[in-house]
């Protein structure tokens, strides 16, 4: 037993490890492997399952768990700063990897794999921090099937799992290569007609940073971000820039409105004021006429650095603890007559936060970023890889502004 533990602990680890690859189907796809591996560490014989096969279960997927979301050790640290601990990244990672993985400890038969991939998905607080999940397989499984497709792809590995555990089972590969086939031809559609986004809509990656305490170094980047954005901007329709770009006082808003074109729509990332220590991670369409309009909130910013209700802000600035409210729910917007959904940053980790889009079929997702904190940690390509799996699960075109 202690073998097979090993080799399963080590297996698992390389699972959680592929989502940090540049290949957006390999994470989700061996995501399914982890579960394999957590329901193969069962108790010999006879013997009754025990506290040891529970032990095993658990330590596979706190393997798992830990090797796809290591970055937060070194995210955590360029987020807040210097000044920050080495204790408080170590504990988010730590500390999100063993509550994550406690479920699967129980996890001993296929049906309650499938239990412990909803409950983390969609049980607080769980269902705040439920990256790497497994559910994401079912945009590489069944493309463009949308609810239909995370049922069937519930169904389809909970089978599987039957057939190839206990590993004695593995006399049933023709109905295993049957469900893979299902597979095959379900992906046939979308490789023969790939979606593509609405003409003149695009995104715009900048490379401004974050703002800074120095004012006229603001004002260069608040340029800067003017300037590259109408670089980008011949024969468009809707331009998405990046997530919290800046701060939505009024002069910002003045410059950022005047500089739109007739006939465009610019949805920028702003942090709107709500009140003093509160604001809103959004999405504001600007028009050269007419006033701008808050479209998009975030659904669950970043716990801990930006969704921290257990603090009380007193103003407008980082250093005065100012918190980010939380939407919960992000409705399904109409822009020049195409209905767009947007994921703002770490909400494209979150399976709550796509079954809301999957309630609401919209015709485009819309993806915002502010990656400059989180390169060399893996983070980006965790979140890459995860909003592509979602976005082709709905079968619609995703268009992505990001910040480095």
């Amino acid at each position: 037993m202690f073998r097979r533990v090993t080799f399963s602990i080590a297996g698992s680890a390389l699972c959680g490890a592929s989502w940090m690859l540049p290949v957006h189907w390999l994470g989700p796809v061996l995501s399914l492997a982890f579960v394999g591996l957590v329901l193969s560490q069962r108790a010999c014989g006879r013997q009754a399952d025990g506290w040891q096969a529970r032990v095993a279960r658990y330590l596979v997927a706190v393997a798992y768990y830990a090797a796809g979301s290591v970055g937060l050790l070194r995210g955590v640290a360029v987020f807040f700063g210097s000044h920050a601990p080495i204790w408080e990244g170590a504990l988010l990672w730590l500390g999100s990897s063993a509550l994550l993985a406690a479920g699967w400890a129980f996890a001993d038969r296929p049906w309650k794999a499938i239990l412990v991939l909803l409950f983390d998905a969609l049980m607080p607080p769980l269902a705040f921090f439920d990256w790497l999940s497994p559910l994401a397989s079912a945009g590489v499984l069944f493309p463009g099937f949308g609810w239909v497709g995370l049922i069937l792809t519930l169904i389809w590995a909970m089978s599987v799992w039957y057939l190839l555990w206990p590993l004695e089972k593995l006399d049933q590969a023709w109905t295993a290569a049957g469900l893979f086939g299902a597979v095959i031809i379900a992906n046939v559609w979308p490789m023969l007609y790939p979606v593509q986004p609405p003409s003149g809509w695009r995104g715009i990656d900048l490379h401004v940073g974050p703002d800074v305490p120095n004012i006229l170094a603001n004002q260069a980047r608040h340029e800067a971000i003017l300037q590259e954005t109408l670089a980008h901007s011949q024969d468009a329709r809707v331009l998405l820039l990046p997530e919290t770009l800046e701060t939505d006082w009024a002069g910002n808003a003045w410059a950022i409105q005047r500089s739109v074109p007739r006939g465009q729509t610019w949805l920028v990332g702003l942090s709107v004021p709500r009140k003093p220590g509160l604001m809103t991670d959004s999405l504001v369409a600007f028009r050269h006429e007419g006033k701008p309009r808050v479209f998009f909130n975030s659904t669950f910013p970043v716990p801990v650095s930006m969704w921290h209700p257990w603090l009380r802000g007193t103003g407008y600035v980082r250093a005065n603890h100012v918190g980010y409210r939380a939407a919960w729910w992000t409705p399904v917007r109409t822009i020049q007559g195409v209905r767009a959904w947007a994921s703002i940053c770490y909400d494209q980790l979150l399976p709550f936060v796509w079954i809301e889009a999957l309630l609401q079929h919209p015709q485009v997702i819309l993806l915002t970023n502010n990656e400059w904190w989180a390169q060399g940690t893996g983070i980006p390509t965790v979140q890459r890889n995860t909003a592509w799996a979602w976005g082709r699960l709905l079968g619609v075109p995703e268009i992505e502004g990001e910040n480095f």
